[in-house]
């Protein structure tokens, strides 16, 4: 059983451990993508982002340490979902959904009215989580960051997940 929640000040470098350990293998992206997204998610960085929000970032977490991860930031009355990720142990027990539906219920507090990411267009896992949760893909992005193409999808409360 694992628990969800905002991520502790004791957490931070742990989350930074599973972040670099889910970005930096991810053949989608290439080496220049990698070493950016890599560069924003330090320990550092992590710290400022949720001190500034402490819902900016969301764990799963068990006894054995984090399963998971949601780091996401307030974009003009949106939310803005930059990764999200499970650790390779926790994988196929839905904390990935677990964590964007706990992504959607922080839009109140933090004074949004939708959640907005991309992806890579053939990231297939994040794509396929994506539309479980109930995100619609809204944008096709060719040749843009870093000469990459993506999908631009949105989630709303009126959203209703698929599965």
């Amino acid at each position: 059983m694992s628990e969800l929640g905002p991520v502790a000040a004791d957490e931070i470098d742990a989350l930074a451990a599973l972040m670099r350990d889910t970005i930096e293998p991810l053949g989608y992206y290439n080496a220049r993508a990698r070493r950016a997204e890599l560069d924003k998610y330090t320990a550092a960085r992590l710290r400022a982002l949720v001190a500034d929000d402490p819902d900016a970032a969301l764990v799963a977490r068990d006894d054995s340490g984090l399963l998971g991860f949601c780091v996401s930031r307030f974009d003009d009355g949106t939310i803005w979902l930059s990764w999200f990720g499970t650790a390779p142990r926790a994988r196929r027990r839905g904390i990935g959904g677990a964590l964007l539906t706990a992504l959607a219920a922080t839009l109140p507090a933090r004074d949004a009215h939708k959640i907005w990411c991309d992806s890579r267009v053939d990231n297939v896992e994040s794509c396929a989580a994506l539309e479980r949760a109930g995100y619609r893909r809204i944008a096709t992005l060719t040749n843009h960051w870093f000469g990459q193409d993506y999908y631009l999808w949105e989630w709303t409360p009126e959203a209703t997940p698929t599965g």
